[in-house]
Order: C-alpha cells, then sequence, then structure tokens
C-alpha cells in the first residue's frame, strides 16, 4: 500500500517510505474535506452532502466549485506524482469517495476489526489479538480539529466505544496474571465513559486482586459520586457487594482471596441516550481556548451536569486533564482529589507517593509541591478540576494557589452548586475571575435526542434528560432528588409550594399565600429561589407553574387526594 492516512488523533500522511506528507499545511477547508470523506470512506457523498457537513449554513455561494478547488489541492499536495488511476479522493457519479483500495487508513482498518470480533467464537484467543489491535488504533479519538461538527460526533461515538470494549476484555484477560495492568486498562476505561459500572467494577476487581482494598473503595466512592450527581441513581447491588466485601476484610484483617476474572459485558455499540453529551458549547470553547483564565469556577444547582462537563472537557483535551473529587476529601483522605488528578496526568511515582505520604492535619511541604508541579510543566495547557469543591479546606486551597502561582500552564477549574456556597469558606481565597453557570439545556441544544416534549418534560435539567427515556420508577426517583436538593438550601414554605403547584397547577403569589398560610412577601422569596433553581417557570399571566412535568408528577405523588381535595376546596374560597 502506497499511503497511509491517520485521522485517529491529528490527521497525518505517511508515503511508502514512511516520510511524513504536509497535511497540516492543507488549508482549513481541504483538511475538513478530507476528514469527512475518511469518515464516511468507501460510499460515494455527493457535493451537497460534502459541502453541508464541511460548511453547515455558511455555504459559499459556488459550493460545488469549492470542493472541486479543495480537493484539487489535496491531490496536488499529497500525490503530486498522481493521476486519476491512483488519486484516493476518487471522483464519482458527481461526487466524490475515500478509497481505500489505494491508501491505507486507520479509521477502516479500525472499523475491520471491530467486525471481524464479530466472527470469532466466545473464547477464542484471536479475539484478545483484536482487542489489542483496536486498542493500539484507538488511543486516540478522531477529528480533534472538529470538536464540535455533527458529522465527526458519531464517529467518535464509535471508537470510543471499540476503545472502552477492548479495555474492559483486555482488563478481564489481564487480572490473573497481571493485575496492575488489568487495573491500568480498567481506569482507563472508565476516564473514556464515567458511567459505565463494569469500567469501575473492573477497577475495584483488579485492586482487591493487588491487595490495594482503599483503591477499591475510592472506585467504588468515585462510581458512587458520579451515578448519584449525574444520574441520580445508586451503584448496583453487584458493585455494593464487592465493597461489603472489602470493608469486611479489612475489619477482619485477613487478607482477601484474589477474585476469579469476572465476565464483562460486550459494550454496546450505540451511544445510549442518557451517555449523549448535549450542549455546553460556549462553555467548552471557552475553556479550549488559549487564553483560558487561570481560574474558573463552573457552578450549577444539583443535576445541573457539572460532572459530565468536566468529563466532556476532559475529551476535548486527552491527556491534560486531571479530575478529582473533593467530596470525600476529609481526614485520612483529605487529598484524595489530588491523589485523582496526578493519576489522570500519569504523574511521576514520586509525585503520587508524596501525596499518599501526607498527614491529614498538615499540609504539603515545599518539596512536595514542587514535586507535584512538575506534572504542570507542559507546553501546552494542563487543567485540574475539582468536582464538588466547596469544602476544600484551607491547606488544599493554599496548595492550589501555590500550584497556580508556580505553574504558569495549570488552569484551576473548580466545580461546586451555587456561587454563595463559599462566601466565608477558604475556597473563596482563590478568587473567582471567571464564574461559569450551567443553566438548563435549550430546546434547540435537546434537538438531537429528536423526543418530542423532552424539554416540557425535563425543564432542560441534565438529570432529569438522562432518564427520561427509562422506567418510569428510576425518573421518578431522579426527579424526587433533584428537587430535594435544589430545595434543601431554601425556606421551608418553598417545599410546600411546589407541592401545591404540581396538584392544583400555575398559582399567582397571592393564592400560593392563601394555600400555604404565609405572607405574599415570603411567597415572593421562595418563588425568586425557586425560578433561580429552575424548578418553577414564570408565565405570561404573572403565575408560575412547574418547569418540569417529571418533577411536577413525582412531587405530586407524594400528595393524599384528601390533601389535593383541601387545596382545591381553599383555592376556590378565595377566588
Amino acid at each position: 500500500m502506497g499511503l497511509l492516512v491517520k485521522v485517529l488523533g491529528q490527521l497525518t500522511v505517511v508515503d511508502s517510505d514512511g516520510g511524513l506528507l504536509p497535511a497540516g499545511e492543507l488549508p482549513r477547508r481541504a483538511r475538513q474535506v478530507l476528514a469527512v470523506l475518511a469518515a464516511r470512506h468507501d460510499r460515494i457523498q455527493s457535493k451537497d452532502a460534502l459541502a453541508d457537513a464541511v460548511w453547515g449554513e455558511d455555504l459559499p455561494g459556488n459550493h460545488a466549485g469549492a470542493l472541486e478547488h479543495y480537493v484539487s489541492v489535496i491531490r496536488r499536495r499529497l500525490q503530486p506524482q498522481g493521476s486519476p488511476a491512483t488519486w484516493f479522493i476518487v471522483t464519482r457519479s458527481g461526487g466524490y469517495l475515500f478509497d481505500t483500495g489505494r491508501a491505507a487508513l486507520d479509521l477502516a482498518g479500525l472499523r475491520q476489526a471491530v467486525r471481524k470480533l464479530d466472527t470469532l467464537t466466545p473464547g477464542d484467543p484471536e479475539q484478545l489479538r483484536v482487542h489489542e489491535q483496536i486498542l493500539g488504533l484507538a488511543r486516540e479519538l478522531p477529528f480533534p480539529e472538529d470538536p464540535y461538527a455533527d458529522w465527526a460526533e458519531p464517529v467518535r461515538g464509535e471508537v470510543s466505544v471499540a476503545a472502552v470494549n477492548a479495555l474492559l476484555k483486555l482488563s478481564s484477560a489481564a487480572l490473573a496474571e497481571d493485575p496492575p495492568r488489568s487495573l491500568r486498562l480498567a481506569q482507563e476505561a472508565v476516564e473514556l465513559n464515567p458511567f459505565l459500572e463494569s469500567g469501575y467494577h473492573a477497577a475495584m476487581t483488579a485492586a482487591v486482586a493487588m491487595g490495594r482494598p482503599d483503591d477499591a473503595l475510592r472506585i467504588f466512592e468515585r462510581c458512587r459520586q458520579v451515578l448519584d450527581s449525574e444520574l441520580g441513581v445508586a451503584p448496583s447491588a453487584e458493585l455494593a457487594q464487592i465493597k461489603r466485601a472489602v470493608l469486611a476484610s479489612r475489619s477482619s484483617d485477613l487478607a482477601a482471596p484474589a477474585p476469579a476474572p469476572q465476565t464483562i459485558p460486550t459494550v454496546r455499540t450505540s451511544t445510549a441516550p442518557h451517555e449523549r453529551f448535549l450542549g455546553r458549547l460556549t462553555e467548552i470553547r471557552l475553556m479550549v481556548e488559549p487564553q483560558t483564565p487561570p481560574v474558573v469556577h463552573i457552578v450549577g444547582p444539583s443535576g445541573a451536569g457539572k460532572s459530565a462537563f468536566l468529563a466532556e472537557l476532559g475529551r476535548h483535551t486527552p491527556g491534560r486533564i486531571g479530575i478529582g473529587d473533593a467530596g470525600p476529601a476529609v481526614g485520612v483522605l483529605r487529598l484524595s482529589w489530588l491523589r485523582s488528578v496526578l493519576t489522570d496526568l500519569e504523574a511521576s511515582p514520586a509525585a503520587i507517593e508524596a501525596v499518599d505520604r501526607a498527614l491529614p492535619d498538615h499540609p504539603l511541604g515545599q518539596a512536595e509541591l514542587e514535586l507535584i508541579a512538575a506534572t504542570f510543566e507542559r507546553p501546552e495547557q494542563v487543567f485540574l478540576a475539582v468536582d464538588d469543591a466547596r469544602d476544600l479546606d484551607a491547606s488544599s486551597v493554599a496548595e492550589l494557589a501555590w500550584l497556580s502561582r508556580h505553574c504558569p500552564a495549570l488552569r484551576i477549574v473548580l466545580a461546586y452548586e451555587y456561587p454563595s456556597q463559599i462566601t466565608g469558606r477558604p475556597l473563596a481565597g482563590l478568587g473567582t475571575p471567571v464564574v461559569m453557570r450551567l443553566s438548563p439545556l435549550t430546546a434547540e441544544e435537546l434537538e438531537p435526542l429528536a423526543t418530542p416534549g423532552v424539554r416540557e418534560l425535563t425543564g432542560g435539567i441534565p438529570a432529569l434528560v438522562a432518564v427520561a427515556r427509562r422506567p418510569r420508577a428510576v425518573a421518578d426517583a431522579v426527579a424526587m432528588q433533584v428537587a430535594r436538593r435544589r430545595t434543601e438550601w431554601m425556606a421551608p414554605p418553598a417545599w410546600e409550594m411546589l407541592r401545591v403547584c404540581a396538584v392544583l397547577g400555575d398559582l399567582g403569589a397571592s393564592e400560593l399565600a392563601v394555600l400555604t398560610g404565609h405572607s405574599v412577601t415570603d411567597v415572593l422569596t421562595c418563588v425568586d429561589a425557586l425560578v433561580h433553581a429552575h424548578l418553577l417557570n414564570e408565565c405570561a399571566d404573572g403565575k408560575v407553574g412547574h418547569a418540569s412535568a417529571l418533577v411536577r408528577d413525582a412531587v405530586a405523588a407524594q400528595v393524599s387526594a384528601a390533601t389535593v381535595l383541601y387545596l382545591r376546596k381553599q383555592l376556590a374560597a378565595a377566588s
């Protein structure tokens, strides 16, 4: 084969002698044309379809002529001695196609390997070799230059699924003879898909096999936090059983036997609706800009998608972000978030050991901080993200401030619910140069789901969008949790107003005052808080009503028929 075109990672073209060709010097539009044709290789793309993918709504006046020009540029730069008989971008039926019979394509090789798995019987040793091949190809996601392009998203999802499946299969195979490799592979799978429990299962099992029960518990806690904050569900009974076994073995001070390798279910070849990341384009773009501020606060009430946002940022900055969760960071786990960050960024063993040696009530010293700082000494921006950051103690904040001052490439991202939460807390000492609030998803951002009425059903709250298609019992449980979490800081009348609006519909402030027995002033204070929390919407007639049908129905289900009848009589008497 002559040419090799690589689109997994940065676009690269290699000639038959192994020399690099100037693909990176192609005009941006030419690179996009090449990328779209590679994504849809061996299929004819009409000029209209190709132009729509490359330009979207900003079509040039003569898009067919523009495409002809860019295809000509690609051929001249990458195949200067070529001819119609050898060009890998082939003109056919009035359109173009990427012919993998004339140039090798790494994405085509990945797809061929995935198809080969379907032909192998379970237990065939060849499966592991194919998974190794897939993993070698899928280490980087394709088309990083076009992170927001609609045509690129399905391909990135396809590659991510293939990579996660390979990581889990190889992790399971390595468990018996090489637990450290098994753990490393499982952790990579978790980073690629933090909502897939089989990744945490594999990682916990490997940690136990290595005699590291504390790591297994930390992995479980991370899983619990992710599932709770983003999906509103608890880890499975199987995962909880592993945790109980670890706790039991620690308390009895007995060595736990190495568990047998578990069978890991095959990852689906399509992304489930609740795992799809939607919207937040402006926020992501701000974060990946060259001049990102040194400290950025990501805020939003429970269910706003803060953890998912950090994970999505990680997919846009592979290898350049470490994410830690400060929620459980107390006592001996004070620096558990920093250890997670350093692990994600593949810090030196000395840096990780410095964190492990740290005493619960003592800040890190100068020597330890310098070891850790080396992790962030890079030519490009590197991100240190802390989820659930509001309760970081004074020592942790001081350590972050030191790293921020001494590491020019470092960008600190802090996620928590409300700016008011950090008033008077140590975290306020880092300053708030940029605060980005994650609002509910708009109808336009939800359009890719192709689910009619999803905005009215969920109010655009990401945690509810994630469970909108799940069984009603699950959706109700998540909706109730979102409502409870978002009102827990409000005055008690706020919950009464949610209940009343749930069973009676849209109501005005005076009606709410009569029904709840509180003054109009108190009612308006609670209404402001509920609207700010995106639980109630203001209507055109001055009344307020539930923003989410899921929350409304879940709350209404908790109100007895007798109470509903009484409230209706009260409302009628006041009219």
